[in-house]
C-alpha cells in the first residue's frame, strides 16, 4: 500500500485560503508542485 505525502499545517492552511479566494486547482497544483487530487 502506497502512503501519501505528508505535507504541514501551514502548507494546507496555505493552498485552502487561496483556493478559497479565487485560485484554481491548476493554478495551485502548478505553482505548488503537487497534483489537482492532492488539494481537492
Amino acid at each position: 500500500m502506497a502512503k501519501g505525502k505528508n505535507y504541514s499545517k501551514d502548507f494546507k492552511l496555505t493552498i485552502v485560503e487561496l483556493k478559497k479566494h479565487g485560485k484554481s486547482y491548476e493554478e495551485l497544483a502548478s505553482e505548488y508542485g503537487v497534483s489537482k487530487s492532492a488539494i481537492a
